[in-house]
């Protein structure tokens, strides 16, 4: 696919599909005793731009480069993701709402065509541990961190 196509398709489910969906119940949501919204912000929030994040091998010099498998728009998408999440914490924050955005951590769940075992390979854990730590959220275990994006270590700071 075109570059516009992976940012287009990327954002428009994980920011704008997320954005409707979340909308659309939030009338749900603040009938709940204890309410809270969780966005998954995946493998892409900032603190793992380090070089040993990306999939692909360093490229070398020159244009055009040759990306065998693009994952740039997604990345972003997830980082958006965050923002939105900073932005509904805003909107619900009198209403008593906690809002997340809660990085499962690297998951072998064969996403980008990449089969499981190959992940677990590349250092991905069993997508059950990434579970635990979103229902420990959702469970209430991290209400204090309402507002931040939470990972396996602890939180980002603003």
């Amino acid at each position: 696919m075109s570059l516009r196509e992976c940012f287009t398709r990327a954002y428009d489910l994980n920011v704008a599909g997320t954005n409707v969906v979340t909308w659309t119940y939030i009338p749900l949501l603040l009938k709940s005793s204890s309410p809270r919204i969780l966005f998954l912000a995946g493998l892409s929030h900032m603190t793992q731009a380090a070089e040993s994040y990306f999939p692909t091998p360093t490229q070398p010099a020159g244009w055009p480069k040759t990306i065998d498998f693009e994952t740039i728009g997604y990345r972003c998408s997830k980082t958006a993701l965050s923002m939105l999440m900073l932005d509904w914490a805003h909107k619900l924050r009198a209403d008593g709402v906690k809002a997340f955005s809660v990085s499962p951590g690297f998951c072998a769940t064969g996403l980008g065509n990449l089969g499981a075992d190959a992940m677990a390979a590349m250092g991905a854990v069993h997508p059950s541990e990434g579970a635990r730590r979103l229902v420990s959220v959702a469970e209430g275990a991290r209400d204090a961190d309402s507002g931040k994006i939470l990972d396996k270590i602890g939180f980002l700071p603003w």
